[in-house]
């Protein structure tokens, strides 16, 4: 269950675009339109505010200018070529001049794999005058303080490797990185601190000189996070203690004094340039006493601060990150709605912010982080062979992508919803007719391939927390986020190429086999015996039987933790809190004790314990200060982030009124308050238990780790008890179905439904992109019964670009290559345009009709309704004697299914027609699809 094999403090308050209740909110401005608001001289002010926000065409950075009126444009948007995803996240900090910033980014979900999260996400430096971008060439964490950027132009970008940790430090002046070190033990909250690095160690903050060598600053009572350098050799930062949090300084000779304190979450330090900003709605009365370069501003402790503190954001928000998986055009970013507060005064104002992504910025290139293979040309062997199958037959996951006959129905959220709760209950028990969704299954039901798995202790799984797993999985999709629901496609996937995110890698010996809407990995490799083919490809199809498949994994998980006694809260398991163990071992498994070693650890893994610093400690309950805690799903653990969905839903929007309403039925809390149930931060870190202690600074005799509340060298803190914080019957969540067994599913009308009908002459000779053979149907129905009036009369054949890795021949060509269950008979095919150069990701198709045309016909070419859009598609048509003519044409037809023409042309043979996605525009960002052509004759000629 991973993405690429695959709190900040307290969250923003949910975004304007987010909110339903106000159906005629006032138009918003991208700049503040009443500049009496602003302070006198601000004409001439150097404040700068950065923020980001992601949606399924990148991570936007955004930045305004008080000078400009605070007017917000689009520095730069980041990306990865070939990764399927509708969300992108990250992180941003900005230099000590305001110049530049460097970002952090990653699909969203690289958050729900350890290794994704720990050393999957990517890191560039933008200018933010000019917008030129500077991919960096490692990969680094998605932990919440990643970067960290000091008083001048250095910032230090982090990474787990093994037990230790390695410090990249940037030049952003440079746009390169000038060093690399590994330091021993675990370090958070990294930043450049004089001609060193500060950072957290357990409960020490500590310093790292150039050659590695670490020394303590100041001895803290908790896990000291946000660090932020001031302009006289000071070091701001926050230590939790107790329910409450300490505002604190040291200094590079180790002096250390608490300025102030208030409730965990009240109260945040920020800082840019030398400046310190401690923030929160009682900032100036917790702290009094203010060391040189800092302030408090009297706003939301969540807030992001401008450079000199004169302007605060409060939310920042597309109203998408918690949609289900709602995906915006190619290249159409999604308009993101900004709250703000102008420090020291009354004023709020609100923006509206259109992103712009230029088609010719640096952000959408292939970083250097992913290696390339080397390049090949295309070349065209024989029939089944992997450089002209639209297949992989070289695959290492069960089933294959781009087979027409097995693709992914996407479901709608009430579908999702009818499923889930039918399946808790045991009756899911629809019957899926033989043929399902154009497959070649035979007629099953999903829980008599998947049946439920009895719990041990009794009871059930609750319906809330399987909708909460599947959110976080794959925010309820089954198939690719380019498919609407009730449309088919390719099945969503996580690392089934293994190519860590890159367009020019295929790795299948790294391949993670996850797939569909509950990413069931376990049983889905080729060589994995665990299900049938037939549960295999049910499993890919069918988004019913996939959630039926992940209930049965996490029945498992329960009944694996309650063998070894792994109670919550007493262990019954009608509350919703009461699975938090079972989903700590769903995502990150469970280690067993040693048969050989009493002694040895075992339990679960110290990635998603809560008291792990890659997690800020004043973090409120996922999604409960708003969904723009979904803009940074990487602040939470995975438990905390499936009981948040659970409590809160994802969003869809309803297709009567058009209003953002909840994806599906939350659980029920006796207090009302789902906060009110969720375990401290350090419930899971006990001495006794897991070798962990938050309040007492330990050092392993004869290592060179510092201290930290994990006392082991290895980091295996890892739990093996059962656990009570709560009385469930006062405070804990239950669940609220829906949906009663025998109700029917839902239906779902896809957006964009297939052209059935042949618009041109009977006496075209149609050839369509897949053979006759393969049936078009959605679920059980057939959307062309009786309205197809036409034969595909020949053939379409692919070569796909190749790359030489580790001395074999592999296709990267193929990982953004797509079939979508609309267009033309219901079927087409895409990748993205990329420029000549980039052979191995080049993809080109060939219709060849099944006999000769002589004389003159008008070549005409069907194009979808979406995901064909771009400017330069040039088809070479051969004239069946080996002349051949070009006719370059925009594929985009303004949203509608036709035919256009190429022209006509005397043809003497058996003609064909070819289509490149090789442009001379290529950037990776235009899409450009394979349909249907036909050769019409043309009258008297």
């Amino acid at each position: 269950m991973s993405v690429l094999s695959l709190a900040l403090i307290a969250p923003l308050a949910s975004a304007a675009l987010t909110d339903p209740a106000d159906p005629t909110p006032a138009p918003k401005s991208d700049h503040i339109t009443d500049t009496s608001q602003l302070p006198s001289g601000w004409q001439k002010s150097g404040d700068r505010i950065v923020t980001y926000d992601g949606d399924g065409t990148g991570l936007h950075v955004l930045v305004a200018d008080a000078a400009d009126a605070y007017k917000w444009h689009t520095a730069a948007t980041l990306s990865e070529p070939g990764i399927d995803t509708d969300q992108w996240i990250g992180q941003t900090c900005v230099t000590g001049s305001g110049d530049r910033a460097v970002v952090v980014y990653a699909p969203r979900q690289a958050v729900n794999d350890q290794q994704g999260f720990q050393q999957g996400a990517f890191a560039a430096v933008v200018d933010l005058a000019d917008g030129t971008v500077t991919k960096l060439p490692e990969l680094v964490s998605l932990a919440y303080f990643n970067p960290g950027c000091g008083d001048g132009e250095q910032a230090v970008l982090t990474r787990p490797q093994g037990d230790d940790t390695e410090l990249l430090t940037v030049d952003t002046a440079q746009a390169k990185l000038v060093r690399q070190q590994t330091v021993t033990g675990q370090l958070t909250s990294a930043v450049p601190f004089g001609n060193k690095i500060a950072a957290a160690s357990g409960d020490s903050v500590v310093s790292v000189d150039a050659k590695g060598t670490t020394s303590t600053l100041a001895r803290t009572g908790g896990t000291p996070f946000r660090l932020v350098p001031d302009a006289h050799s000071g070091l701001a930062y926050q230590v939790p203690a107790g329910k409450k949090v300490q505002v604190r300084r040291v200094t590079s000779t180790g002096s250390d004094r608490l300025l102030g304190s208030g409730a965990l979450g009240a109260l945040a330090v920020h800082g840019n340039g030398g400046r310190v900003f401690v923030t929160g709605t009682d900032a100036g009365d917790a702290v009094k006493t203010l060391p040189k370069s800092w302030r408090t501003l009297d706003v939301p402790a969540s807030a992001e601060v401008s450079t000199t503190g004169g302007l605060a954001l409060t939310s920042v928000g597309n109203g998408t990150e918690a949609a289900g998986g709602k995906k915006a055009a190619a290249d159409i970013a999604q308009a993101v709605g900004i709250g703000a507060v102008l420090p020291g005064s009354d004023s709020t104002v609100d923006f509206t912010v259109k992103p712009r992504i230029s088609r010719t910025s640096q952000g959408a290139e292939q970083s250097p982080a992913l290696s390339d293979g080397v390049h090949t040309d295309s070349v065209t062997p024989g029939d089944d062979d992997p450089s002209t199958s639209t297949t992989d037959p070289d695959r290492a996951c069960a089933v294959t992508r781009n087979d027409p006959k097995l693709q992914s129905l996407q479901p709608s959220t009430a579908q999702v919803e009818w499923a889930t709760d039918l399946a808790v209950q045991g009756k899911l028990d629809v019957r899926r007719r033989s043929g399902w969704n154009g497959s070649e299954l035979p007629s099953y039901t999903p829980q008599g391939l998947f049946p439920s798995t009895a719990l041990k202790g009794g009871g059930r799984v609750p319906a809330q927390i399987m909708l909460g797993v599947l959110s976080q999985e794959s925010n309820l999709l089954q198939a690719s986020s380019r498919a609407a629901a009730g449309e088919s496609s390719n099945f969503i996937q996580g690392g089934y190429y293994g190519n860590a995110g890159s367009v020019h890698t295929v790795d299948w010996a790294a391949a993670d086999c996850g797939y569909g809407i509950a990413q069931v990995t376990s049983g889905m490799a080729k060589a994995d015996t665990t299900y049938t083919a037939e549960q295999q490809q049910a499993i890919t199809v069918d988004y019913a039987a996939n959630i039926a498949a992940g209930l049965q994994i996490l029945q498992d998980k329960w009944n694996q933790l309650y063998d070894k006694g792994l109670l919550v809260n007493g262990g019954d398991p009608q509350y919703l809190e009461n699975w938090w163990l079972a989903l700590w071992a769903y995502n990150s498994g469970f280690n067993l004790p040693s048969s050989t070693d009493a002694t040895a650890p075992w339990g679960l893994g110290w990635f998603n314990n809560p008291a792990n610093g890659l997690y800020p400690a004043d973090r409120k309950m996922f999604l409960s200060s708003g969904y723009d805690d979904a803009r940074n799903p990487n602040l939470w653990t995975y438990p905390e982030r499936v009981l948040g969905w659970a409590a809160y839903s994802q969003q869809t929007t309803d297709p009567a009124t058009g209003a953002t309403v909840r994806a599906f039925t939350v659980g029920d809390w006796p207090t009302g308050n789902a906060p009110d149930a969720q375990p401290a931060h350090d419930t899971f870190c006990k001495p006794t238990v897991n070798d962990c202690d938050i309040t007492k600074p330990h050092k392993v005799e004869g290592s060179t780790q510092p201290e930290g509340p994990c006392q082991r060298d290895d980091f295996k803190c890892w739990w093996n008890q059962p656990v009570s914080w709560t009385d469930c019957t006062a405070t804990c969540g239950t669940e609220v179905l829906k949906y009663q067994a025998g109700d029917p599913e839902p239906k779902v009308a896809a957006p964009h439904p297939a052209a059935c009908t042949s618009t041109l002459p009977a006496n075209a000779l149609i050839v369509d992109d897949v053979p006759n053979t393969v049936k078009f149907r959605v679920g059980g129905a057939n959307p062309c019964a009786g309205e197809r009036n036409w034969t595909s009369r020949g053939s379409l054949k692919f070569t796909f670009g190749s790359a030489q890795l580790n001395g074999a021949t592999v296709y990267p060509s193929k990982i953004d290559f797509h079939q979508l269950g609309a267009g033309f008979g219901g079927h087409f095919w895409l990748t993205h345009t990329r420029v000549p150069g980039y052979t191995d990701s080049v993809v080109t198709g060939t219709w060849t009709p099944d006999r000769r045309v002589a004389g003159s016909a008008e070549v005409m070419v069907h194009l979808p309704d979406h995901e064909a859009n771009t400017p330069s598609a040039t088809y070479r048509i051969d004239l069946g004697d080996g002349t051949v003519v070009e006719k370059t044409i925009s594929q985009d037809t303004g949203g509608k299914n036709a035919w256009v023409s190429l022209g006509s042309y005397e043809f003497k043979g058996t003609p064909s027609v070819s289509l490149s996605s090789a442009t001379a525009d290529g950037t990776g960002d235009a899409s450009i699809a394979w349909d249907a052509v036909a050769f019409v004759p043309v009258k008297g000629k």
